[in-house]
């Protein structure tokens, strides 16, 4: 009997130790497993050989940021970025450079040799090919915006007009219905197409078809000086549509920068005097430059080569403003800002 309760005893102590040990070795494994998996990825495999490119930086040769690595998760929400690599973030040692002048490529050339010659104030490096070789191009951003302007400019000139809707009823009174075209009006000045749409409204009387014609004929006498009718009218039991198109190109905007240089005393002045010579609606903002800061010793204020005195600048554009009014006039009030002056003219219509 004692034998059985020894036996017995020492099974329990055994089992004791198992359930001790056997969750610490568990235990053990588990955490080994874990930390081998929750490692961050910019640790993982640092001891494998790198597979970078030979003429590429290494990644203790890129710019260091304060900022902490971002996790896996946010990693793979991070977005493609929108453009090349740019002047230092370029990662290659060797690259080869597209020549300004004749657009050929020049031979390989260390990186950190081409950006000293870059004037960062106009001028920035972008990669615009990886493969077969790294080849990076000098932009202009005075020229690359200049051309952006005028590409928006040829989009306004072939854009083809809006089309804008105006319903009336036939209730309207004659005294009334200019008043109620004044809509329709304005959008035919900015060069929109209009459908005029009568019809009747519940409760009203329907008036004689003679009636109905009188009214007719009066909306399109009424704007018969900025549109005309551009095909057939739609004609049902109790209402009329009206096609009516503008007799004025569409309306277009215009941003001039001030002319430091050239014949033109506003940088894009020509695009604004065609729009008006065609009779068109033309939004223009004036960019103004600077003034000259201020200071009690004026050796202290660095010469700014930008800054213009207000007096010149509202000297050159009262000028440019009085060329501009023999081709159209100010159909509404100037908006004066810090740094520009919105215009809104109106082109005299010849024909």
């Amino acid at each position: 009997m004692n034998m059985r309760r020894c036996a017995s005893a020492l099974c329990t102590n055994a089992r004791c130790r198992s359930s001790l040990i056997a969750p610490t070795a568990r235990l053990g494994i588990r955490l080994n497993s874990t930390t081998s998996r929750e490692t961050p990825p910019h640790l993982q495999g640092a001891s494998q050989p790198s597979t970078s490119r030979p003429d590429q930086l290494p990644a203790s040769d890129a710019p260091r940021s304060s900022n902490p690595l971002p996790s896996e998760e946010e990693g793979e929400k991070k977005k493609k970025p929108l453009q090349n690599p740019r002047n230092e973030a370029i990662r290659y040692r060797y690259v080869r450079l597209v020549n300004p002048e004749t657009g050929a490529l020049e031979p390989p050339t260390l990186l950190r040799n081409i950006l000293p010659t870059l004037d960062r104030k106009t001028q920035y490096l972008e990669l615009v090919n990886e493969n077969p070789e790294p080849i990076v191009k000098i932009i202009n951003t005075k020229m690359l915006y200049a051309r952006g302007k005028a590409k928006k400019e040829r989009q306004q000139q072939n854009r083809p007009p809006e089309e804008k809707e105006l319903q009336l009823t036939w209730g309207v009174g004659m005294g009334d219905l200019q008043f109620k075209l004044r809509k329709a009006r304005e959008d035919l000045l900015d060069g929109n197409r209009v459908t005029l749409i009568f019809a009747i409204k519940k409760g009203q009387k329907v008036p004689s078809p003679p009636e109905q014609q009188a009214m007719i004929e009066e909306a399109v006498r009424l704007l018969e000086d900025v549109g005309r009718e551009r095909k057939e009218r739609a004609v049902q039991k109790h209402m009329t549509a009206l096609f009516l198109e503008s007799l004025r190109p569409r309306k277009q905007t215009h941003e001039l920068d001030w002319a430091y240089t050239g014949g033109e005393p506003w940088e894009g002045l020509k695009a604004v005097e065609t729009a008006l010579s065609k009779g068109a609606r033309v939004e223009v903002t004036f960019h103004t430059p600077p003034p000259p800061k201020k200071a009690k010793d004026a050796q202290d204020v660095p010469v700014d080569i930008k800054a213009v005195e207000p007096a010149e600048v509202n000297r050159r554009l009262e000028e440019t403003l009085a060329g501009l009014t023999k081709l159209g006039n100010e159909w509404k009030p100037r908006d004066t800002r810090k740094t520009a002056v919105i215009v809104y003219l109106e082109g005299i219509r010849t024909t």
